[in-house]
């Protein structure tokens, strides 16, 4: 049987068992003010109707992740040669999955809320004047994305080097034995490829990094000291667990253009593998560790006490949000669109992410974008396979 299939089949059932997995513990994360992106008092968080939204959410997501299996595995037995296409478009069954667990519960949720009468103010983050200023760049763990930066011009400077030797036409593509099946002309465009690629990766997870650090984090009115410590945290931890996530897949990125001009050069492609899904473990870890804004880290006073930045915990210092607590911006309880509100980045209802402020036009001209790149890399690749 084809390596490369087998490999496919391995990695779609682990992807989707990780998955799987993850999801229905995603309301565990999300703050306990919010039930299915629905905004509801603190102390009614753990009343039996929510529980029950929270099993129903938990039997979809189970019952979605089982189907998506029994697909795989009816793929793999009848259609061998489509796995490594399953590869691509299974994964993203569980958009569908995640919706049919989390609108019908949404519903429910709205429905909740009316029927208890339960009141709660549409100022859901009551901002310090620190929380406000959001994270400084200064926090930003810039020794992953230096150290990916240089490697990748080492393995340039190598690569261009090795140049006048190289065959022609020369190896570009490798199977999952890691031995030349395509071949290109000699020509510096394809090259250098691969490290542009690799650097335009390493200047997009940059980029994701420096907006999670800009971005606006919410403040408990409760205990705002607390909530700030776990913030100055939960940004550490997530910035590091990003930056070494993108260092490894530099690394996994880098390897095969070696292969272009070291043909002699021998590794098992499982190396990649372990590059790229490695990484992962950390962030992952830390999702579920710190919860939504860090909710879940057990900071305390002196966590803070090590921290120069304080919040300002007078009248003056809070800066309440009025809106992005009404759940009437909130479509379906996911997207969030309040023109009256300059944020661009704001914490999701749902789960830790960050979201945006879909009502701004730099976000729908970012989304859009996103779109068509992405409709665009599933075409050529979907050609590419037929």
């Amino acid at each position: 049987m084809n390596e490369l299939n087998v490999f496919c089949f391995v990695t779609n059932i682990a992807v989707t068992v990780l998955i799987g997995a993850f999801m229905p513990i995603v309301p565990i994360l999300t703050r306990k003010s919010f039930l299915f992106g629905v905004k509801i008092p603190l102390e009614e968080h753990g009343c039996e109707e929510a529980k029950i939204l929270i099993k129903k959410y938990i039997a979809t997501c189970l019952t979605g992740t089982i189907a998506i299996l029994a697909l795989n595995v009816a793929q793999f037995i009848a259609f061998p040669e489509m796995t490594l296409a399953a590869t691509m478009y299974f994964p993203l069954l569980f958009v569908a999955v995640q919706m049919a667990a989390f609108v019908p519960n949404w519903k429910r949720a709205v429905k909740l809320k009316e029927q208890k009468g339960w009141k709660v103010s549409e100022s859901v983050f009551a901002e310090t004047k620190s929380s406000h200023s959001r994270g400084n760049l200064s926090d930003l763990p810039w020794i992953w994305y230096a150290a990916g930066a240089i490697l990748i011009f080492a393995g340039a400077v190598i690569i261009l080097a090795r140049y006048p030797e190289l065959p022609d036409p020369m190896p570009t593509h490798f199977d999952i034995n890691m031995q030349p099946d395509a071949w290109s002309d000699k020509n510096l465009i394809n090259v250098m490829a691969l490290p542009l690629l690799n650097f335009a990766m390493l200047a997009i997870m940059w980029f994701a990094n420096v907006m999670f650090v800009r971005a606006k984090l919410q403040i408990d009115a409760q205990n705002p000291e607390i909530s700030f410590a776990q913030h100055r945290i939960y940004r550490r931890r997530m910035g590091n667990s990003m930056g070494f996530m993108t260092l490894g897949i530099v690394l996994a990125i880098i390897l095969p253009g070696f292969l272009t001009v070291f043909p002699d050069l021998n590794f098992p492609f499982w190396i990649i593998m372990v590059l790229v899904f490695v990484p992962m473990v950390p962030l992952i870890a830390v999702s579920i560790a710190s919860g939504q804004g860090g909710c879940r880290i057990k900071a305390n006073m002196a966590a803070l006490a090590q921290n120069p930045e304080k919040p300002d915990t007078g009248k003056s210092g809070f800066e309440g949000v009025s809106g992005r607590g009404d759940d009437k911006y909130w479509a379906i309880g996911m997207f969030y669109h309040n023109p009256d509100d300059p944020a661009i980045i704001v914490e999701d209802r749902f789960g830790n992410n960050l979201g945006f402020n879909y009502s701004r036009l730099p976000v729908k001209i970012g989304v859009a974008l996103l779109l068509l790149a992405l409709a665009a890399m599933y075409a050529a690749i979907t050609i590419w396979l037929i």
